[in-house]
C-alpha cells in the first residue's frame, strides 16, 4: 500500500510543481527579458516483479527554457545599432539647433547684415550714423560666430559627461555579469538548473550590448565570455573596467582603468557619443573655422589698403607678433601666411598734398620683420624721415614724422609729375587685373591744346602701347582724356619736347604680400578663427577708421570691394561666404535626417526580431491559465487516488483487526 500511496503522492508533487513553473510564467508576463519556462515530466522508474513492471508515478524532471540563442545574439547586434543611430540622430538635431539657420539670430542672418551694412555705407561712406550701425552688424557677426563656438563648446563637455556616465554603467553592468557567472557557475556544478539567473545575464547582456557592440562565447561550466572589438570585458569572473582619456590633440579614447591599452568599439551609444565629440563636432568646427579665417583673411585684406576720415595714420601697429624678427615670413609663427610680393606705403604732405608712393618688395622665404622694417626705412620716404619703421614685441610699427601721413592705399598718384612744362594730373580707379606701370611719352613737340597733331604715347611695363593721345590743336588744356583701365590724365597748357615722360604706378592691389592682413596692420578684424574672432579694438572704439575709401577721402570705391566680397564666388572652396554657410547647414541636415531614418530602420528591424522572440519566448497567460487548470485536474485526481487507497487501507485493517 506503501507504493500506492507514493504514486499519487508523486501525482500531487509535480502537479503542485508544474502549477508553480505556470504561476511563475504568468506573475512575470511583463517582466523585461523573462524567458518562458516548461515543466517536462517523466514516469518514475517503475518496480519490476515477475508479472512485469509496475509504474512508481510521475516526477518533474527538467524545467527548461524556450530561447533561441541566435535570435538573442542578433537582438544585442540591433540594440548596439539602435544605440549608435538613436544617440546620433539625437546630437545631429541639437547641432541644427546650434546654428539655428531659421532664426533671426543665425549666423545667416548676421552675415547678410554685416554685407548689408557695408552696401549702405558704400552710399554714403563719410555718414557717422551709418558707420556706427555697421560696426553694430559686424559685432553682431562676430558675437553669433563666437556664440556657436561656445555652445559647440559645450556641447563637448556634456558629451564628455555622458560618455563618463555610460562607461560607469559598463563597469556596473559588466560587474553584476561576472557575479552571475560565479552563480551559475557553482549551481552547475551541482545539476541544478539557473533558469531566472539566466533571464538576468541575459538582460544585462541586452543592456550592455545598447552602449557597445559585444560578442558573447559561453563556457562549458555555464559562464560567458563577453568580447568587444577592443578586446575583453568580462571573462569568466574577471572584469576589465573602462574609463576614458583625452590626449594633447584633443582626441576622446575609451581605455582600461590602468590607461594601459585602448578600447576601438564598432557601434553602440559610446560609439556614437566618441564619434561626435571627435569627429563630428570637429569637423563643423573646422567648417566654422574656414567661414571666419575666410571673412578676417579677405576684409582684411582689402580694408588693410584703404583709408578711413583722416585719409591715413601718423601711426600704427600690428596685432600680430612674429615669434622672431629675424625668422623667415612665411615660417614665423603667422597665422596667415603671406606671400612674395609688392607692398605701397602712400605718404602724403598734409600741407601741400604731396604725394610720395613707396614700393617694398617683399620675399618671404628670405625676408624677416626687421628686413621689412629696413626697407621700410631704405624708401624715399623712409629716407627723409618722413615715415620711420621700429618693432617691438616682434611687432612691425610705422610712425609719420610731424607734417605728414601715410596709408596702403592702391590709389592713383593724383600729381604723378610734369612733361615739359605742362603739370599731368591723373584720376579715377584703376581696374586692371595686375599692377602695372604707365609711362607716358611725348610724340613732336609743340604747345598743349595748340601744335596740331600733338600726342602723347602711353605703354605698360611690357612695353605695349595702352593709348596714344591726341594733345594737339583738338584738345582744350585741363581737360581729362580716358587713358585705360578707368585711368584719367590731363595736362595743363604748356610746352612739351619729343621724349618727355613722366611714369604712374597703376595699382589694384597695394599689398600683393598679404602681408598686411597677416601682421594685423589697418585690419578691420582681429583673431584668426570663430572662436576669436572680433573688431579690432582701434575700429571698435572709432569708426572713423573704418576704410571706405582709397586715397580720396570721401570717395566709396574701398567700400565697394568689401562689398563685392558678398558675391565672390572664390572666396572660400570655390563659393560665397553664404554659399559656403548654407552647404554647411545642408549637410548637417542630410547628416542629421540620414541618422533618424536609420533609426526608424532599426526600429522595424527589432521590432521584427523581438516579436519572433516572443513567439518562442514569451509568455501567453491564456495558455498558462490551461496548464494551470491541467495540472489542478491531475492535483485533484491524485489526492482523490490518495482519499481511495486510504479508505481502503482503514477497512482493510478494520477487518483484520
Amino acid at each position: 500500500m506503501s507504493s500506492d500511496l507514493q504514486i499519487g503522492l508523486s501525482g500531487i508533487l509535480t502537479a503542485q510543481r508544474a502549477m508553480l513553473v505556470a504561476s511563475h510564467n504568468i506573475s512575470n508576463a511583463n517582466t523585461k527579458g523573462y524567458t518562458k519556462q516548461s515543466s517536462v515530466l517523466a514516469a518514475r522508474n517503475p518496480t519490476i516483479t515477475t508479472a512485469g513492471t509496475v509504474g512508481q508515478g510521475v516526477e518533474l524532471v527538467k524545467i527548461i527554457r524556450h530561447k533561441d540563442d541566435y535570435l538573442n545574439s542578433r537582438l544585442r547586434d540591433i540594440s548596439s545599432s539602435i544605440g549608435s543611430a538613436s544617440i546620433k540622430s539625437q546630437y545631429l538635431k541639437e547641432l541644427e539647433t546650434v546654428f539655428n539657420e531659421t532664426s533671426d539670430s543665425s549666423l545667416n542672418n548676421a552675415l547678410s547684415s554685416f554685407f548689408k551694412g557695408i552696401n549702405d555705407l558704400s552710399q554714403y561712406p563719410e555718414d557717422i550714423s551709418l558707420r556706427s550701425t555697421f560696426l553694430e552688424n559686424a559685432n553682431t557677426l562676430t558675437d553669433t560666430f563666437r556664440r556657436i563656438v561656445n555652445e559647440l563648446d559645450q556641447m563637448k563637455t556634456f558629451i564628455k559627461q555622458s560618455i563618463e556616465n555610460k562607461l560607469s554603467d559598463v563597469n556596473t553592468i559588466t560587474s553584476n555579469i561576472a557575479n552571475i557567472n560565479k552563480q551559475i557557475a557553482s549551481l552547475k556544478t551541482k545539476g541544478i538548473e539557473s533558469n531566472d539567473l539566466l533571464d538576468k545575464r541575459e538582460a544585462l547582456l541586452h543592456d550592455l550590448s545598447k552602449l557597445t557592440h559585444i560578442t558573447v562565447n559561453t563556457q562549458n561550466n555555464g559562464m560567458v565570455d563577453v568580447m568587444t572589438p577592443g578586446g575583453s570585458l568580462v571573462s569568466g569572473t574577471n572584469v576589465k573596467s573602462l574609463t576614458f582619456d583625452i590626449d594633447s590633440s584633443g582626441t576622446l579614447s575609451i581605455t582600461d582603468s590602468e590607461k594601459m591599452s585602448k578600447f576601438t568599439f564598432k557601434t553602440g551609444e559610446i560609439k556614437a557619443l566618441q564619434d561626435f565629440y571627435n569627429t563630428t563636432i570637429a569637423n563643423y568646427d573646422k567648417k566654422l573655422d574656414n567661414l571666419a579665417s575666410g571673412i578676417i583673411k579677405d576684409v582684411n585684406r582689402i580694408h588693410g589698403e584703404g583709408v578711413g576720415l583722416s585719409g591715413g595714420f601718423t601711426s600704427i601697429k600690428s596685432i600680430n607678433s612674429v615669434s622672431s624678427a629675424t625668422a623667415a615670413l612665411n615660417s614665423a609663427g603667422l597665422t596667415i601666411t603671406p606671400s612674395t610680393g609688392d607692398i605701397y606705403i602712400t605718404v602724403i604732405n598734409t600741407s601741400t598734398g604731396a604725394v610720395t608712393k613707396n614700393k617694398i618688395s617683399v620675399n618671404v622665404a628670405t625676408n624677416s620683420l626687421t628686413d621689412v622694417k629696413n626697407a621700410i626705412n631704405g624708401t624715399v620716404s623712409g629716407t627723409a624721415g618722413n615715415i620711420t619703421a621700429s618693432i617691438a614685441d616682434n611687432k612691425l610699427q610705422i610712425g609719420a614724422a610731424t607734417g605728414y601721413k601715410f596709408n596702403f592705399s592702391y590709389a592713383l598718384d593724383p600729381n604723378p609729375g610734369t612733361m615739359g612744362t605742362s603739370t599731368a594730373s591723373v584720376s579715377g580707379v584703376y581696374s586692371g587685373q595686375s599692377n602695372d606701370t604707365y609711362t607716358f611719352t611725348a610724340l613732336g613737340s609743340g604747345t598743349i591744346g595748340t601744335t596740331s597733331g600733338l600726342q602723347v604715347e602711353v605703354k605698360n611695363s611690357g612695353g605695349t602701347v595702352v593709348a596714344t593721345l591726341d594733345v594737339g590743336s583738338t584738345y582744350t588744356a585741363g581737360n581729362t582724356l580716358n587713358v585705360a583701365n578707368g585711368v584719367s590724365l590731363s595736362l595743363s597748357s604748356g610746352s612739351i619736347t619729343t621724349g618727355n615722360t613722366f611714369s604712374l604706378n597703376v595699382i589694384n592691389d597695394s599689398d600683393t604680400t598679404n602681408l598686411l592682413a597677416s601682421l594685423g596692420i589697418n585690419t578691420f578684424f582681429s583673431g584668426t578663427d570663430a572662436s576669436n574672432i572680433a573688431v579690432s579694438t582701434d575700429v571698435s572704439n572709432d569708426a572713423s577708421l573704418i576704410a571706405a575709401s582709397t586715397g580720396e577721402v570721401g570717395n566709396n570705391t574701398n567700400a565697394l570691394r568689401l562689398a563685392a566680397l558678398q558675391d565672390n564666388t572664390s572666396a572660400i572652396n570655390n563659393t560665397t561666404f553664404a554659399d559656403y554657410l548654407h552647404q554647411i547647414a545642408s549637410s548637417l541636415g542630410e547628416e542629421a535626417s540620414n541618422a533618424y531614418k536609420s533609426e526608424e530602420s532599426y526600429d522595424v528591424i527589432e521590432t521584427s526580431l523581438q516579436n519572433r522572440r516572443d513567439e518562442i519566448s514569451g509568455v501567453s497567460v491564456d495558455e498558462e491559465l490551461v496548464n494551470l487548470v491541467r495540472y489542478q485536474q491531475a492535483y485533484q485526481a491524485s489526492s482523490k487516488y490518495i482519499s481511495i487507497v486510504n479508505g481502503l487501507i482503514d477497512r482493510l485493517l478494520s477487518t483484520l483487526g
